[in-house]
């Protein structure tokens, strides 16, 4: 949260024991006395706000529930609010967005009275509802609850009128105003929610908002042309079309004026209209063109849909016209007030996102359990249950596991009872329902003294006003840097070294998050939590050191990884669990003890599988002394791309310990035996694995590394699907023999470059072709994405369609966890192999240059698909053995070697 902010809105903070693993587990018991002495030490300070967020509370409310009625019943003045009622899976993004819920909530007890005084007023004495951003309602007591539910419910509305008024229930709505134009795609009647973050005034938040595109183009946009160039936009009259349009007897030629003109519809004077020969046909086009770029990103399938023309501004789109994607406009009766019909629709919803453990249960099982809970929801929020559907069922497999976890999001919607109560009836209704305590205050008469205090609730006195809610932007976030992020690129920004050591600022961490993503390959995780992490420890003036491989001379470097599920880290977050792997694994070697493969104590060794191993390793084994400190002198990356490329920076700045500019794949790979130093060396132990808790395991040998592998997969399993490991120690004089050198930096270079791009309005996509000797394989809008379970793994493809150049061409990308094969169908011809591993295949944002994950990719995207050549470490007959498409089950295809390969040295030797 930026720091202008937070001193706001932060009161304190406390860290309370509980919380649950995904599959409801608990993590830790909840201890009421510890709330309670929390909740007073809250109340002492004067804070009346509180939010309440428990890990996986999403999955399992027990302990938010159980916090809150402590809470009431020790001081019942206090307002708080849950985070599982408000966001979605995602600890920090959840906890923002009850933040922000927990903040209107002032405003919102002042608006709603100032609208039951003009309810008075008029008359109207009865219940009344707001409009939800999902496009249901919820009602005003409810709304003093959780008035973000509220928040940007404009465009939604707009989608449901679309629905009703058309009859159409899996349509694309395309609502034109003055200014803009908002598209958006229905399915079963309501918009789409938006599968990417929500940012609101710079802070990342997951509370549900609908999936809408837009652009400016409107009634009032302004035509210009110059030379034979015609456009339309960006620049309107706005709210002065009546004076300013040409119809209207103005001067400038706007977008209503050339659809008049073309005799689209009739509206002002017509004769008015004077433009330059070929000026009307050229805007229409261009208007067109504008229209059917923005349909085809937000299409649900690869055919024909048809889009339902709504706002006051959809009379510039010719209905006859054909268009391609579409199969025929529909701009129904009433289309102009499309918004207003789309909010007095009497629908409520019950919505379920959470992570189900297949373990003990069928995926069927578990679907219908989470279509239960919608439905108990949505009957809950006020719907009758004869009317109540599903409208919305998902199901996407965790990655990086052996097929025992997928996430669920389920939706039901229903239809809220018809009143037919007595005036008397419904009277007595309001004086039970909470408004009772929001207006006891306010005069309910119709003196001159009603309109003032109506007037003051919506300014308050010295709390959040309208005003200041204007000054806030909300904006989606694709988990991409904004255009304020790319401005704030210092001028010939050049890293600092002092003594061979390159100190990162939090520029440098913003440029290794970028790279870092782009090398994963689509797998690794998203490096967001692990930059957050480190731009931390920059905070509480810690130093992230990096040095070059070449200068580590003694003692050992240790690698240090997260492993699990990503998105299982975005929920937990990371704890001491990596800094625990690594002290058990730093014991060992500095108690002299241990002499591969065997350790000389009395604990319990075990051996299974090819692994020999210590359950529960003592957190007392040895206690290491500053005669130890050369022992293990440096950190080491296990992957440079995604998340794992952050972890050893945010361990070592705790130790203050060096991190090493390499790593052991120069890319990301989905398993341990795909790692550099178990492919050149023979030796995979002692190493390490721990969870939050520091309940250690040591292996202490492993017969090879796939079973390693398999060994630690099982752990991390039964520990959360989170895990902090500490690889095998690598000797220093072993580091540059058999790992990929110079890998951060060159993460690092990659990231620079696209900032750079994005700051001088250079194409991104191009800047990383040059950067990495990258061959573009297309670019085009993904038509297919498919998912299955193999092998422990989500395996999957994606179908690229190709635009532009591309245009007639199909890229289909095989996956496990990260893109593996990309062939290519031209005309329907036989497909011809155009990439493989362990060559890298990366999938970016064609208008951004930020990766696209496999867990991110869906219908609609605009990608480019890139291929560059590996680090030759990763492509000798050694390692092909592991890497190579025959290890990913491909058999039928021939690796074809790249030798183009651009080494880049380090950042601390230039």
């Amino acid at each position: 949260m930026p720091p202008d902010l937070l001193k706001h809105v932060f009161g304190s903070g406390h860290f309370l024991s509980g919380g649950n693993q995904f599959d409801g587990r608990e993590i830790s018991a909840l201890c009421p006395d510890e709330v309670r002495r929390c909740i007073r030490d809250v109340y002492a300070k004067g804070v009346r706000n509180v939010v309440v967020a428990g890990i996986f509370s999403s999955v399992i409310q027990d302990h938010e529930n159980k916090v809150c009625e402590i809470i009431y019943a020790e001081y019942p003045d206090i307002s708080f609010t849950a985070s599982h009622v408000i966001g979605q899976i995602g600890m920090l993004e959840r906890e923002n967005a009850a933040v922000l819920n927990e903040s209107l909530k002032p405003l919102c007890r002042k608006t709603l009275a100032a609208f039951r005084i003009a309810f008075d007023k008029l008359g109207l004495l009865c219940p009344f509802y707001l409009t939800q951003n999902d496009g249901t309602l919820i009602g005003s007591e409810t709304a003093l609850q959780y008035p973000v539910h509220t928040f940007a419910s404009g465009a939604t509305n707009s989608m449901r009128g679309a629905a009703y008024l058309s009859g159409l229930l899996n349509a694309v709505v395309c609502d034109i105003g003055g200014t803009s134009t908002d598209i958006g795609a229905l399915v079963s009647g309501f918009p789409r929610e938006s599968s990417t973050h929500i940012k609101v005034g710079e802070v990342r938040t997951n509370f549900r908002m609908p999936d809408v595109m837009s652009i400016a183009l409107g009634g009032g946009s302004i035509v210009n042309c110059t030379g034979k160039t015609v456009t339309v936009g960006p620049l309107s009259v706005s709210y002065r079309l009546p004076v300013e349009a040409q119809v209207f007897g103005g001067s400038t030629l706007t977008a209503t004026d050339v659809a008049v003109a073309a005799g689209f519809y009739e509206l002002g004077d017509r004769s008015k209209v004077k433009a330059a020969e070929g000026v009307i046909d050229a805007a229409l086009e261009e208007i067109h063109a504008m229209i059917e770029a923005l349909i085809d990103k937000m299409k649900l399938s690869a055919g024909d849909i048809p889009v339902v023309l709504v706002g006051g501004g959809s009379i510039l789109i010719d209905q006859n016209r054909s268009v391609k994607g579409v199969s025929y406009f529909v701009r129904p009766q009433h289309f102009d007030v499309a918004n207003a019909v789309g909010a007095a629709l009497s629908q409520v919803s019950g919505t379920v996102d959470l992570v189900a453990s297949l373990v003990e249960t069928s995926r069927s099982a578990a679907l219908e359990s989470a279509r239960q809970q919608a439905v108990r929801l949505a009957v809950e929020a006020g719907a009758t249950p004869e009317s109540v559907q599903i409208v919305q069922i998902e199901d996407i497999p965790l990655t990086y596991l052996p097929g025992s976890a997928t996430r669920i999001k389920v939706k039901a919607v229903g239809d809220l009872p018809r009143l037919s109560a007595s005036l008397a009836v419904v009277e007595e209704l309001l004086k039970e329902c909470n408004l009772a305590a929001v207006i006891t205050d306010l005069p309910r008469s119709q003196s001159p003294s009603s309109s003032a205090a109506a007037n003051d609730c919506v300014e308050g006195n010295g709390l959040v006003t309208a005003r200041t809610l204007d000054t806030l932007l909300v904006e989606k976030a694709v988990v991409k840097a904004t255009a304020a992020s790319s401005a704030a690129l210092p001028a010939d920004w050049t890293p600092t070294v002092i003594d061979g050591e390159w100190l990162l600022s939090e520029h440098d961490v913003e440029c290794i998050a970028i790279g870092a993503g782009i090398m994963g390959c689509g797998g690794g995780g998203n490096p967001y939590i692990g930059k957050l992490g480190a731009l931390h420890q920059l905070k509480l003036g810690r130093r992230l050191r990096v040095i070059s491989p070449d200068s580590v001379t003694g003692g050992n470097v240790c690698i240090v990884l997260f492993m699990g599920a990503p998105l299982v880290c975005i929920e937990k977050l990371f704890s001491s669990e990596i800094q625990s792997a690594f002290e058990a694994v730093k014991e060992i070697l500095c108690s002299g003890q241990y002499s591969y493969p065997n350790l000389e104590s009395d604990l319990d060794v075990k051996k299974e599988n090819g692994v020999k191993y210590i359950e529960n390793f003592p957190r007392d084994f040895y206690k290491c002394s500053e005669k130890d400190n050369d022992v293990v002198t440096a950190l080491m990356p296990a992957e440079i791309g995604g998340l794992n490329s952050f972890m050893p920076l945010v361990v070592a700045a705790e130790l203050d310990l060096p991190v090493v500019d390499a790593d052991g794949m120069g890319r990301a790979f989905p398993e341990l035996q795909m790692f550099t130093p178990f492919i050149y060396r023979d030796q995979y132990a002692p190493s390490c694995v721990s969870d939050e808790n520091g309940v250690r395991e040591v292996v202490l040998q492993a017969d090879t590394p796939k079973e390693l592998e398999n060994h630690y997969r099982a752990i991390c399993v039964n520990q959360g699907c989170m895990s902090g490991v500490c690889l095998t120690p690598i000797p220093a004089e072993e580091v540059c023999r058999v790992t990929v050198k110079y890998s951060m930096s060159r993460a690092w270079r990659l990231g620079q470059a696209v900032m750079e791009a994005r700051v001088n309005h250079r194409h991104p996509v191009d800047t990383i072709m040059e950067h990495e000797n990258a061959v573009l394989l297309i670019a085009g809008k993904i038509v297919d994405v498919q998912r299955r379970i193999t092998g422990g793994f989500t395996r999957g493809h994606v179908d690229v369609e190709g635009f532009g150049e591309h245009d007639g061409h199909l890229l289909h990308v095989e996956f496990q966890n990260e893109y593996l094969i990309a062939t290519m169908q031209t005309g329907g011809k036989t497909s011809e192999v155009k990439a493989c591993v362990p060559n890298l295949i990366m999938m970016v944002d064609t208008d951004t240059g930020e990766p696209v994950n496999t867990d991110e990719v869906r219908y609609g995207l605009r990608v480019s698909v890139l291929s560059a050549a590996s680090a030759p470490q990763i492509r000798t007959p050694e390692a092909l053995k592991v890497v190579s498409p025959q290890a990913f089950g491909y058999n039928h295809v021939e690796y074809v070697e790249r030798t183009d390969y651009v080494e880049y040295g380090s950042v601390v030797q230039t």
